[in-house]
C-alpha cells in the first residue's frame, strides 16, 4: 500500500503501449462496492478469493501491465499465477515514506482503518514484514524513491522489455 503500483503500473503500460489493469477496480466493477464496502460487507476472506479471481482474470490477458493490491502475491496460488504469467515487479520502498505516502492519501484502505500515527507505522511495519517473502518473489525489485516518476517508469519499462512478457506490478 501506498508504493505507487497504479501510478508506475499506468505509466509503464503506457511507455510499452500496452494495456493497463488495476485488480481492485477489477474486484469493485465485479462486485459493485468500494474494496472498502467489501471488507466492511463480507469480510477479508470473500475481498482475498475476489482477488484472486480478479488475479486470474488480468493475468490471462497479454501486453497487459497488472497492478495488485498488497496482498495479492501473499499466497502460494497467486504468486504461482503471477509467475507462470507474467514478470513479476515489487516496488521497493522503506516504511517512513510508505506511512507518509498513506497518511497523505484520500484512499480508505480496510487493513488500516483506526491506524494513525505511530500505530499506522507499527501496522504498515508489520503487514510489510509479513509480506516482503512474497514480494521478494519478483523478478525486477527496484527502489521506488531512488529518480523521478518519468525516469524510475523508463527504466523500468526498458527491463520489461528485455524480458518480453507479461508483467504483474
Amino acid at each position: 500500500m501506498g508504493s505507487g503500483k497504479s501510478t508506475t503500473g499506468r505509466k509503464i503500460a503506457t511507455s510499452l503501449h500496452w494495456s493497463f489493469i488495476d485488480t481492485d477496480r477489477l474486484i469493485e466493477e465485479h462486485n459493485g462496492l468500494s474494496v472498502a464496502e467489501l471488507f466492511t460487507l463480507h469480510g477479508e476472506q470473500y475481498f482475498r478469493e475476489a482477488e484472486k479471481q480478479a488475479l486470474k482474470t488480468a493475468s490471462a490477458r497479454s501486453r497487459t501491465v497488472v497492478a495488485c493490491g498488497g496482498g495479492t502475491p501473499c499466497t502460494e496460488e497467486n504468486i504461482s499465477v503471477m509467475k507462470e504469467t507474467g514478470v513479476i515487479l515489487y516496488l521497493k520502498l522503506p516504511v517512513d515514506i510508505l506511512v507518509s505516502r498513506l497518511e497523505k492519501s484520500k484512499t480508505r484502505r480496510p487493513l488500516l482503518i483506526n491506524n494513525g500515527g505511530n500505530d499506522l507505522k507499527a501496522r504498515v511495519n508489520k503487514l510489510l514484514s509479513n509480506r516482503t517473502v512474497w514480494y521478494e518473489h519478483a523478478v525486477i525489485i527496484t527502489d521506488g524513491q531512488e529518480t523521478t516518476v518519468e525516469k524510475l517508469t523508463g527504466h523500468l519499462a526498458g527491463l520489461i522489455r528485455e524480458c518480453g512478457a507479461f508483467l504483474s506490478i
